[in-house]
C-alpha cells in the first residue's frame, strides 16, 4: 500500500510498532484487577503517609515506562536513515551517547564514528531528495571538523599516535563517499565535492602535524576549524629561544691596561690623516741661553766682553785607565 509522503520503510516501522502496542494491550480482566489495586491504594491512601507513598509509585512506574519506550526507540531507530521518522530519535540518542562519554580523545572518537555513520546513511539513500543528501552531508561536515578539532589538540600536547589514526580515517571515508558518488542528486553534488576537499584538508592537517612532531615547535598556537595549526619553517629553535628577547646590541671592548682610552672613536670608513706637529717658535737671537749664566767679574778686573762665541767648546780626550776599556771625552 502506498501513502503518500510516506516510504515502505515507514510504513513497515508504523506496523511493527501497532504489533507491540496490541501485544501490550491487557486484557478485560487485567485492567480491571489493576484498576482495584489502584483504588484499595488510593482508600488506604487517608492513612498518614500513604497517598504520598501511592502518588510515588505511580510516578516511578511512569518514569520506568518512559525509559522501556524510550530504549525500544532506540532499538527501532538503529536503521532509520534521515528522512524516517524515528531518525530523530537516533540522533537524540547519539547526542545522549556523546554527553555521556568522558575524555578528549574519547569524544572525538565518537564524533569521527557519528560522521562515518553519516556516510552509511548516505550510500543507503537511495532515491531520496536533494535536501535530503544536504541535510546528511552538512552533519557529516560539520562532526568531521568537530572530531578532528578536538583529535588535533589532544595529539599535538601528547605523543602524537592519534595522527595516524586520524589519517586513516580520512582516506576510509575519502572510500565512502566514492562509493556514493553514483547516487547523489546533482542539486547536493556540490555539497559533496566540499565533502571530498574537507576530507583531504584532514588528512594533509594530519600528515604535517605528524611530520612535525619531533620539532622544536611542532604549531603556532592557534587553531581554525580543524584544530592546531602547524608551525611553518625549520624544526630547529631559534636564536633568542634561550635569551628570551632580541639579540643585545654589540657592547664596545675596553681598552687594554698598556693602552691609554681613545679620545674619539670614528665609524667613518674615511682614513683619517694625523696633524702635523706646530713647530715651536725660534728663540730671539738677542736672547742668551738662560741654561749657563754669564761669568760675573772681580769689580778691579775689566769686564768681559758679553758676546759669545758660536764655535763649540774644545773636546777633552782621556786616554784609557785599563787597556781594553773605552775612554772618556769631555766636551
Amino acid at each position: 500500500m502506498d501513502v503518500p509522503g510516506w516510504s515502505g520503510r515507514d510504513l513497515e516501522v508504523i506496523s511493527d510498532l501497532r504489533r507491540l502496542g496490541d501485544a501490550a494491550n491487557p486484557d478485560a480482566e487485567t485492567r480491571e484487577r489493576i484498576r482495584n489495586g489502584l483504588l484499595e491504594r488510593l482508600a488506604g491512601g487517608d492513612r498518614p503517609g500513604g497517598r504520598r507513598r501511592v502518588l510515588a509509585e505511580v510516578l516511578a512506574a511512569a518514569v520506568a515506562l518512559a525509559i522501556a519506550l524510550a530504549g525500544l526507540g532506540l532499538v527501532l531507530s538503529k536503521d532509520a536513515l534521515p528522512g524516517d521518522a524515528l531518525y530523530g530519535i537516533k540522533r537524540a540518542g547519539e547526542s545522549a551517547e556523546l554527553g555521556l562519554t568522558f575524555g578528549d580523545s574519547a569524544k572525538a572518537q565518537r564524533l569521527l564514528e557519528f560522521a562515518s555513520n553519516r556516510l552509511d546513511e548516505l550510500t543507503a539513500l537511495g532515491d531520496a531528495s536533494p535536501a535530503v543528501y544536504l541535510s546528511t552531508l552538512a552533519d557529516f561536515q560539520r562532526e568531521a571538523k568537530a572530531g578532528t578539532a578536538e583529535l588535533t589538540k589532544v595529539a599535538t600536547q601528547g605523543s602524537g599516535r592519534q595522527l595516524g589514526e586520524l589519517r586513516t580515517w580520512s582516506l576510509d571515508q575519502h572510500e565512502k563517499l566514492l562509493a556514493a558518488q553514483g547516487g547523489v542528486p546533482s542539486g547536493a553534488f556540490g555539497e559533496f565535492v566540499g565533502s571530498a576537499e574537507l576530507l583531504s584538508r584532514i588528512e594533509a592537517r594530519a600528515q604535517t602535524l605528524q611530520a612535525r612532531l619531533d620539532c622544536f615547535q611542532i604549531t603556532t598556537g592557534q587553531t581554525d576549524e580543524l584544530g592546531a595549526v602547524p608551525q611553518a619553517g625549520s624544526c630547529e629553535p631559534p636564536v633568542d629561544t634561550f635569551t628570551g628577547a632580541q639579540p643585545p646590541a654589540p657592547v664596545p671592548i675596553p681598552p687594554s691596561s698598556g693602552q691609554l682610552p681613545a679620545q674619539d672613536v670614528s665609524t667613518s670608513t674615511v682614513p683619517v690623516t694625523p696633524a702635523p706637529p706646530t713647530p715651536l717658535p725660534a728663540p730671539a737671537p738677542s736672547q742668551a741661553p738662560t741654561a749657563v749664566e754669564a761669568p760675573v767679574p772681580a769689580p778691579t778686573s775689566p769686564r768681559a766682553p758679553t758676546t759669545t762665541s758660536s764655535s763649540p767648546p774644545p773636546l777633552i780626550s782621556i786616554p784609557p785607565v785599563l787597556p781594553g776599556l773605552p775612554g772618556v771625552g769631555i766636551g
